[in-house]
Order: structure tokens, then sequence, then C-alpha cells
């Protein structure tokens, strides 16, 4: 495998938390959707759940706690990748390439932010985000 390859891989490895990050909030988006769809208007003054939209409130109720357990797995997996990936950044000698890693994969900040913040220029952050993923290991 060459070093590009190698260091496909890890980006790929890296990009797991911000791709966990946005499936959670499509998750969170379909739970804020159920709850919309069920409104006040799905329930009666007297109480009484009534039909809406040809769907008992009950099918709704089903559908929201079906979401609600996905959250939490996608919660739950979603710290467990960022655990793993803060240890592999941790891990890297050097402060800035650690940085830079964090600042990309963590916090998903742009180049151009990553240079405003800590105060480098495009190309010694894309050198030290090289040189980090080269002493990057996924094994």
């Amino acid at each position: 495998m060459t070093e590009k390859e190698k260091n496909e891989k890890k980006k790929e490895y890296l990009n797991r938390y911000k791709n966990a990050v946005k499936k959670y909030n499509s998750l969170q988006e379909q739970e804020e959707r159920i709850r919309a769809e069920m409104g006040p208007g799905a329930i009666e003054y007297s109480g009484m759940p009534k039909a809406h939209k040809k769907t008992d409130l009950s099918d709704y109720m089903v559908r929201l706690e079906k979401i609600l357990y996905k959250i939490a797995d996608k919660k739950r997996e979603m710290q467990e990748i960022r655990l793993e990936i803060e240890d592999k950044i941790t891990d890297i000698d050097d402060g800035i390439q650690s940085r830079v890693l964090y600042l990309r994969y963590i916090r998903f900040l742009k180049w151009e932010d990553i240079c405003v913040e800590i105060g480098y220029s495009w190309r010694q952050v894309h050198r030290a985000h090289s040189q980090a993923l080269k002493k990057m290991n996924i094994d």
C-alpha cells in the first residue's frame, strides 16, 4: 500500500466521527418532525387521542420511540468514536500536528479557520497535517 493510500485510509478513519455526528443530527431532525406531526391537534381537549392524518397517535408514539432508541444508540456510538479518535490524536508527540488533526476531525474546522486558530500559513498547516497522518497509527 502506498503512502497516499495509507493516508487516505487514515482520513477515512478520522472522518468516522464527522459521519456519526451527521447521522445523529439527522435522527434528531426526524424526532423533531415526528413531534411536530403529532402536534397539539393530535389530542382532543377531552384528553382522548383522535385520528390524525389517517394515523393514530399510537403510530406516532411507536415511530417516536424507535427514533429515540436510534438516537441513544448513535449518541453512544458517536461518543465512543470520538474518544477512540482523540486517543489516537493525543498519541502524536508534536503539539501542532495533533492540534491540526483535532481541529480538523473533532471540531470540523475548515482549513482557513485552522490557519487562523494556530497562526500558521495554509502550506504549514497542510504540511503539519500530512506529517501527523504519517505518524498516526490506526492498526
